[in-house]
């Protein structure tokens, strides 16, 4: 038997209340690597991971034997310490609860590899906010503002 499964999924979350704690280009490498390296060690495969001060975007083929719940709540736990290491003010750092998935067709892989690599370029003319509104709207997709920005 032969199972063939090419799951192609956008994962976006954010930090808490969107603040932008990310700032420091070696903590956002040293948590986008932290999230390469975990799923390294999992079935899954890592296309891309990017993001800015306030949100983390990552691009992947999602294993069979993993929910989509268990891998976001693994990447999480896995950067948390990263950003709490890193000093004083992020001490007490913590992800938003919230996070955002969109599965992406295949013939689709490379531009959403691009778009989250280049999310630096991005967010120099859109805000997060702005870029979540535009892709509910494409993904027609509802969603409760009590839950998206907290």
């Amino acid at each position: 038997m032969q199972i063939i499964d090419h799951v192609l999924l956008h994962v976006i979350f954010s930090t808490q209340r969107q603040k932008p704690v990310l700032k420091d280009d070696a903590l956002r490498a040293a948590v986008h690597a932290a999230i390469r390296d975990r799923l390294s060690h999992s079935e899954n495969i890592c296309l891309a991971v990017g993001g800015t001060v306030d949100h983390i975007h990552v691009a992947l083929f999602l294993s069979r034997k993993m929910t989509v719940h268990k891998l976001v709540d693994h990447l999480k736990k896995v950067t948390v310490p990263v950003v709490r290491q890193s000093g004083e003010p992020n001490a007490f750092f913590k992800w938003q609860q919230s996070y955002m998935v969109f599965s992406v067709g295949l013939a689709d892989r490379d531009a959403l590899i691009h778009y989250v690599q280049t999310q630096e370029d991005i967010h120099r003319t859109r805000t997060f906010q702005q870029e979540l509104l535009a892709m509910f709207a494409k993904y027609d997709v509802g969603f409760d503002e009590r839950f998206v920005w907290k």
